[in-house]
């Protein structure tokens, strides 16, 4: 059960960092920053799932 953690947090991570690209995309090609301003918090949002995921593996050892 522990490998499940594990994949879990990189897989939050990945689609964080995914968000925070797009994001960088949208603002460069002058997206309104509002639309911008969500990516990011979705993005934000996948980081504290990855980190809490990463926690519960060090919690579960």
């Amino acid at each position: 059960m522990r490998r499940r953690f594990e994949w879990m947090a990189w897989w939050y991570a990945a689609i964080g960092i995914g968000f925070i690209l797009l994001a960088i995309d949208h603002l460069l090609t002058g997206d309104k920053l509002w639309l911008v301003g969500v990516r990011v918090i979705i993005a934000i949002g996948f980081g504290l799932l990855a980190l809490m995921e990463f926690k519960a593996k060090k919690r579960n050892r």
